[in-house]
């Protein structure tokens, strides 16, 4: 999520923002996993990170505030999750990842012997407890308090007894992943090849558990801007017509949002021929999604027509982003979608099949460099 310029910015805040480990630079010709151990390394001998005696659970509450004025509170635990195959069911993926990614951030385990960025999980907590137990901590006053890129977070520090019942509610049924597909996968990797020197820390890897009962959990829709010839509202829908028919916005599967500030709201015709549609996946718990609509048919088969081949696409979690873009001259048009609801990832995740890209915005982010977890001396 942290491109160039939001990376130097961090850099710049302080010598030991996270930032500089978790996606480090190295010195001219250097290796820059090399300099991520060299800086954790003295953060560690400084002082600047130090080390509980005993096992603890870290709970975290984010309060942020959202595009449609509210303000919302999430609040989950940074624990230790089994790092194990998706096909033990414990935890479950809902997103395909690719190599690159998950290179990077094994390089940069082995390099730091420490998980850096956290997975972040959903547990079903279908009995309540993780949310019952999370309450009871953020009753007291907070350990620590801190304002980070636009929101505001509380850290309270759990030991004792209350730690290991956190874990076991968290861990009572199989969890979600939310976001860090490509770090869990990783850690799956790391288990099998982690030095001798922290083999057993690795058999775990560094989570934020959040209950399916949070009412601050929201996942926010990744909006597309469709680049190419700019398109007529009247030209869109007459291309779109033998699948899309007009709806109320309620009721739209999506947006379209043209360069004159104009929109049109449609649904997906029940009686509509998808045969063209090659790249609408087959199972119903993903074909059905708004998402796979959008890009399978509305980009992939109208736009495409109209522009005489596959269009680019950029993408924005933002409606004021989309909607400005679509005023671009190099843009067609814009696609407003509906954000994917938690039951509808769950139902991908249940049948084993995945989303379409940029399908999930959990917002906000989980922060790194609350807690990082050492592989070397954990069980």
């Amino acid at each position: 999520m942290i491109g160039p310029a939001q990376r130097a910015a961090l850099a710049a805040q302080d010598p030991a923002n996270v930032v500089r480990v978790d996606l480090p630079v190295a010195p001219e010709g250097g290796d820059p996993y090399e300099e991520a151990a060299r800086l954790l390394s003295g953060w560690r001998t400084q002082g600047i990170l130090t080390r509980d005696a005993g096992p603890c659970a870290y709970v975290l509450r984010t309060t942020s505030g959202f595009e449609d004025g509210s303000v919302r509170a999430r609040t989950g635990a940074f624990l230790a999750v089994s790092a194990e195959p998706f096909a033990e069911g414990r935890v479950l993926p809902h997103e395909r990842t690719h190599r690159g990614p998950k290179e990077d951030r094994r390089r940069l385990t082995h390099a730091t012997a420490c998980n850096l960025s956290p997975v972040f999980l959903l547990a079903p907590d279908s009995r309540g407890e993780l949310a019952a137990s999370l309450a009871r901590v953020t009753a007291a006053e907070p350990w620590a308090r801190a304002e980070a890129i636009g929101a505001s977070h509380e850290v309270w520090v759990v030991g004792g007894e209350d730690a290991p019942r956190i874990a076991a509610a968290a861990g009572a049924e199989p969890a979600y992943i939310a976001d860090g597909h490509h770090r869990y996968e990783t850690s799956i990797v790391i288990r099998e090849e982690a030095p001798a020197a922290w083999r057993a820390g690795a058999r775990r890897t560094l989570a934020h558990v959040v209950s399916f009962r949070d009412p601050g959990l929201e996942i926010l829709p990744t909006h597309r801007v469709v680049e190419g010839r700019k398109l007529a509202v009247e030209e869109v829908l007459a291309a779109a017509a033998p699948y899309f028919e007009p709806a109320s916005r309620e009721g739209a599967t999506l947006t379209l949002v043209f360069g004159d500030g104009s929109q049109a709201p449609v649904a997906l015709r029940s009686d509509a021929d998808l045969s063209a549609a090659t790249d609408l996946p087959a199972h119903p718990a993903v074909r059905s999604l708004a998402v796979a609509v959008c890009d399978a048919v509305m980009v992939k088969v109208v736009a495409s027509s109209l522009q005489g081949g596959a269009p680019g696409l950029r993408y924005t979690p933002v409606e004021a982003e989309a909607r400005a873009a679509a005023r671009d001259d190099a843009v067609a048009f814009a696609i407003l979608l509906p954000p994917t609801r938690l039951e509808e990832v769950k139902r991908v995740a249940d049948a084993g099949e995945v989303m379409p890209p940029k399908s999930t915005f959990f917002a906000p982010k989980v922060p790194t460099g609350v807690v990082l977890r050492p592989l070397a001396g954990e069980s």
